[in-house]
């Protein structure tokens, strides 16, 4: 699925821990619905979907702060919905730097590895992404 969540895969070979980047949805053919990730080639659903590239940025629609079991030693994560442009709307994880999640911002995709080598995508507000 690695393929398949970034438009563009080597975005996130350039040596850097965090690397803005573009995600990677399907347009349904019959009906224009959007869904994310974008439908692996190997899908026998495939040939009704087309790829779609969504924009860097996005609009924060919801979110909500989780609170781990304190056992776990885990902190607090924010997650979030957002909308694109073209219409999708994405679930992922939103990273903060002291700022307060506001309903209407703009936020940025970043990747990053995380610690098995796999790549992960995180919304940040759009001020904290420099171009």
């Amino acid at each position: 699925m690695q393929q398949e969540l970034l438009a563009d895969p080597e975005a996130s070979k350039t040596g850097h821990q965090q690397t803005q980047a573009r995600l990677a949805a399907s347009r349904r053919r019959a009906s224009g619905a959007l869904v994310f990730p974008r439908v692996p080639e190997t899908s026998p659903a495939a040939s009704g979907y087309e790829p779609v590239e969504l924009s860097a940025s996005a609009t924060l629609y919801s979110f909500t702060t989780i609170h781990p079991n304190p056992k776990t030693g885990e902190p607090p994560f924010t997650v979030v919905y957002a909308d694109f442009a073209e219409g999708a709307r994405v679930f992922g994880r939103l990273r903060l730097s002291g700022e307060v999640p506001r309903i209407g911002m703009r936020l940025n995709v970043i990747v990053e590895p995380n610690t098995d080598g796999q790549i992960c995508y995180f919304f940040v507000p759009a001020s904290e992404v420099s171009p």
